[in-house]
């Protein structure tokens, strides 16, 4: 497989991978095979998973455990969650806080339809601390619960990656006891026949192992 690879490769990602992962495979598979052509479409975990039964991707990017039988997977990224604070937070300067601190507050937290794993991780974090989480705003984006929090809305548990969207108002505290952390996989049918699928999760594994 080299310059002379051609064709096209229908790719979903959920949003919080081009600030980790995403970009990094894209532009090393563009420089080795710049005839081959990539269709991406950015949908939700569970969105992606529909779209692979079905074959209408050749492989997503997706944040979920729950894969189905006859699929392979790459660990792309792994990363820890952390407490996303309006920056004018009494906390919002503290090293590091106990999920329990956040007991009263306004929670903005993505949809469990868009990612039930996560939606359900946060929940049952906030229940192991002592208390049910008021959920103010639940959104289809994980930037989208940190625009709310920016605007001084709510509190979130957001993953650690966001910090690079530079959205101003908002502070990123870590958490004094972490989350299981948010992984990211590439998600594709096993035994798929294709020179072109095979060639871009060279590059995935390949990004993975840095």
């Amino acid at each position: 497989m080299g310059q002379g690879l051609a064709g096209q490769l229908q790719i979903g990602f959920a949003g919080t991978v081009l600030y980790r992962g995403l970009p990094q495979v894209l532009r090393d598979f563009a420089a080795a095979h710049p005839k081959l052509r990539l269709a991406l479409r950015e949908l939700s975990s569970s969105e992606q998973l529909v779209e692979l039964v079905h074959d209408r991707l050749d492989l997503g990017f997706v944040h979920t455990t729950r894969v189905p039988a006859g699929f392979s997977q790459i660990l792309v990224s792994s990363q820890p969650f952390m407490a996303c604070l309006p920056s004018g937070h009494p906390l919002a300067n503290a090293k590091v806080l106990s999920l329990d601190q956040l007991k009263g507050e306004a929670f903005a937290i993505v949809m469990r339809a868009v990612s039930p794993d996560y939606h359900d991780r946060i929940l049952a974090a906030c229940a192991d601390a002592g208390f049910e989480p008021s959920l103010a705003f639940e959104l289809r984006h994980w930037l989208s619960v940190v625009s709310v929090i920016a605007q001084g809305l709510g509190v979130g548990l957001v993953p650690a990656a966001l910090q690079q969207a530079g959205l101003p108002g908002v502070a990123f505290v870590p958490l004094a006891q972490p989350l299981a952390p948010y992984d990211t996989h590439c998600l594709w049918r096993t035994g798929r026949d294709q020179s072109a699928l095979g060639a871009f999760l060279a590059a995935v594994r390949e990004v993975a192992a840095r």
